[in-house]
C-alpha cells in the first residue's frame, strides 16, 4: 500500500509538471497586432504565430505586411499577376481584376484562316486566374472594386496599382479597405506622374519584390525588360529633332461614329507617348494633354508621319483604316495614302504591363525601320518571352500566338 501511494504521488506530480512545461511554450491566443509584429522582429519560430514585417509602397507610406501573404487581392491590369507568376507564388492570388465572362469580341478571321485566341497573357501562364473571384478594378470590364466581395475572400494582403485617373474614388476605396485591418500595398502607373516614366515600371517590379520576400528574382526582371528597353533607346538616341518623325497613337473603336468621333488621340502627360517620345524618339503629332476623342477635321490637320494604332474595344488591323468606309472620312490622310499605319500588338488591357517592350519593338521598327532592320520580330519576341518567364516550347508557341502578329499585319 505504501508503494502505491508513493507510485501516485509521483505520477501526479510528473503530469503537474508537464501541464506547467505545455503553459510556458505556448504563445497566446489573443495576442494583438502589434505584438505578433514584436514577435517577428524578435526571431521568434513559433509555427502558429503570424509574422509581420514593414515596406514603404509607392504613396510613401509604411504598410504592415505578412512577412509571407497568403491570400492575396491583386487589383491591376495584369502587371501584379504576372510578376507573381514569375516569382513562383501566383496561387497566393484569391481575388482580383478578373473579366469572369467570356470575351465578346468576335471572331477575327482573315483570308480564311481564324486567329481568334485567348489574349490574356496571365491566364496563358497561369490558368489558375480562372478560379479567382473578380473583385472589380478601377477601368476596365471588371465593374468597380467590391469591398464586401473583397472581405469575403478573408485577405491577408491588397495590393492596388492605381492608375492615376480617379484619384477620389481611388482614395475612398483604400480607406474602406484598410477599416477592415486588410494592409494595402499601393502601386502607381506611370501617368500618376506629370512626367511618366518606365523607371517608375521598375520601381513597382522591385516592390513587388519586396513584398514576396523575392528582391533577387525582381532585380532579373527589371534587368529582362530594361535591356530591351535600352537596346531600342540606344539605336535612336542620336536622331536629331528635325528628323524625327511626327507619329500619331491613335485608338479606333467601332463605336467612335457613334460619340460624333473618328477615334481617340493620345497627348501629352499619357504613359503611351511619353514611351513613345522618350525611348523612341519621335515626336507627337497629337500635343494636347491626355486622351481625347478627336474628328476626322482635327486627324487631317495633324498630318502625321505614321500612325500607331492600338488595340481599343477589339483589336484594330491597318487594312481597317485603309478599306473600311467607317473610316472613308480620314482615308485622304497623307499616312494612309502612304501605307504607314501599323497596328501594336493584341493586348486586352492597357500594354503597360511586362510585355511592353514588344510594342515599344513593334513601333520602332515602324517607326524607324532603317535602324532595326537587322532585327528579326518573331525572334526577337520568343527570346524575350522565354528569357522573362521561362516558358517551354509550346507555352512560348501559345504565347506568341496571344499576340494575333499575323491577323494585325505586324509581320
Amino acid at each position: 500500500m505504501p508503494f502505491f501511494i508513493l507510485f501516485s504521488v509521483l505520477l501526479t506530480a510528473l503530469l503537474v509538471s508537464g501541464c506547467a512545461d505545455t503553459a510556458e511554450t505556448s504563445p497566446s491566443s489573443d495576442l494583438s497586432d502589434s505584438s505578433l509584429s514584436s514577435s517577428a522582429s524578435s526571431g521568434s519560430d513559433s509555427a502558429t504565430q503570424v509574422q509581420y514585417r514593414t515596406v514603404t509602397d509607392m504613396r510613401g507610406e509604411e504598410v504592415v505586411i505578412p512577412a509571407e501573404p497568403q491570400r492575396v487581392i491583386a487589383i491591376s491590369r495584369s502587371l501584379i499577376d504576372t510578376t507573381m507568376y514569375i516569382f513562383g507564388v501566383e496561387d497566393r492570388i484569391v481575388g482580383g481584376s478578373v473579366y469572369d465572362k467570356p470575351l465578346q469580341m468576335g471572331q477575327y478571321v482573315w483570308n480564311g484562316t481564324d486567329y481568334t485566341v485567348n489574349t490574356w497573357i496571365g491566364k496563358i501562364l497561369n490558368p489558375g486566374l480562372d478560379n479567382v473571384t473578380n473583385v472589380g478594378g478601377f477601368g476596365g470590364p471588371y465593374g468597380l472594386p467590391n469591398v464586401e466581395t473583397i472581405a469575403s475572400l478573408n485577405p491577408d494582403l491588397l495590393i492596388l496599382r492605381d492608375l492615376g485617373d480617379q484619384d477620389e474614388d481611388t482614395e475612398k476605396f483604400i480607406s474602406q479597405t484598410e477599416a477592415m485591418d486588410i494592409p494595402v500595398v499601393v502601386l502607381k502607373y506611370p501617368s500618376c506622374y506629370d512626367e511618366p516614366s518606365v523607371e517608375t515600371m521598375y520601381e513597382e517590379i522591385r516592390l513587388l519584390g519586396e513584398v514576396f520576400g523575392k528582391e533577387g528574382e525582381a532585380e532579373k526582371i527589371v534587368e529582362t525588360v530594361s535591356s530591351r528597353v535600352e537596346f531600342i533607346r540606344s539605336r535612336t538616341a542620336d536622331i536629331p529633332e528635325e528628323e524625327q518623325k511626327k507619329v500619331l497613337y491613335f485608338g479606333a473603336p467601332t463605336w467612335a461614329k457613334d460619340k460624333g468621333g473618328a477615334g481617340y488621340a493620345f497627348g501629352s502627360g499619357s504613359t503611351e507617348v511619353a514611351m513613345m517620345e522618350g525611348i523612341i524618339n519621335s515626336r507627337s503629332a497629337y500635343t494636347e494633354p491626355g486622351m481625347n476623342m478627336v474628328s476626322a477635321e482635327q486627324i487631317l490637320s495633324l498630318d502625321p508621319d505614321k500612325i500607331i494604332l492600338c488595340t481599343w474595344s477589339g483589336y484594330h488591323s491597318p487594312r481597317q483604316l485603309y478599306e473600311d468606309s467607317q473610316y472613308g472620312t480620314i482615308q485622304e490622310l497623307r499616312a494612309l495614302r502612304e501605307g504607314e499605319v501599323y497596328s501594336l500588338t493584341a493586348t486586352p488591357c492597357k500594354s503597360e504591363r511586362l510585355e511592353f517592350p514588344i510594342n515599344l519593338m513593334v513601333e520602332a521598327k515602324a517607326v524607324y525601320p532603317e535602324r532595326f532592320s537587322d532585327v528579326e520580330l518573331e525572334p526577337w519576341i520568343r527570346d524575350y518571352f522565354v528569357e522573362l518567364y521561362g516558358t517551354n516550347e509550346t507555352k512560348t508557341d501559345e504565347l506568341m500566338d496571344a499576340l494575333m502578329l499575323e491577323y494585325l499585319e505586324i509581320v
